[in-house]
């Protein structure tokens, strides 16, 4: 009896919100150009995943993510040069976790397994070493 009593106030308040909706009409000009990419536009992004970063008993990041790749690396080197021009995007799953070691900041921990953390992990820090080495 309980249930009935406590489930007609919602069914009621649902129907009610729904009852003041409004009918929105979007127009979207697509003839109108705002940009234009280049046809040999070519862009690459660095992830921040950790070498410990696995998934189903396979780990492939290595030391492929952004904190660990070696950037001096002939083979990554002659690969950016053959894309010129080539736009790198720094970003990726653990973006949103990530701490700069800039100004008054002065834990730079490194990205961590944790469990109740974004994918498995506590934040981590980009040093402006490595930040300068990456720009």
């Amino acid at each position: 009896m309980y249930f009935k009593f406590t489930f007609c106030p919602i069914i009621l308040l649902l129907w009610a919100s729904l009852s003041f909706a409004q009918n929105v009409n979007v127009v979207i000009h697509g003839a109108a150009s705002i940009a234009k990419t280049d046809d040999n536009f070519v862009c690459v992004t660095l992830d921040w995943l950790p070498a410990e970063k696995c998934d189903y008993n396979q780990c492939p990041w290595g030391k492929a993510g952004i904190l660990n790749l070696d950037l001096r690396y002939g083979a990554l080197i002659n690969a950016i040069k053959a894309f010129n021009p080539l736009r790198i995007k720094v970003g990726g799953s653990l973006q949103d976790n990530v701490v700069h070691k800039v100004g008054e900041v002065s834990s730079c921990p490194n990205f961590m397994k944790r469990e109740d953390g974004l994918f498995g992990f506590s934040q981590g820090c980009l040093s402006m070493d490595r930040w300068d080495t990456m720009f």
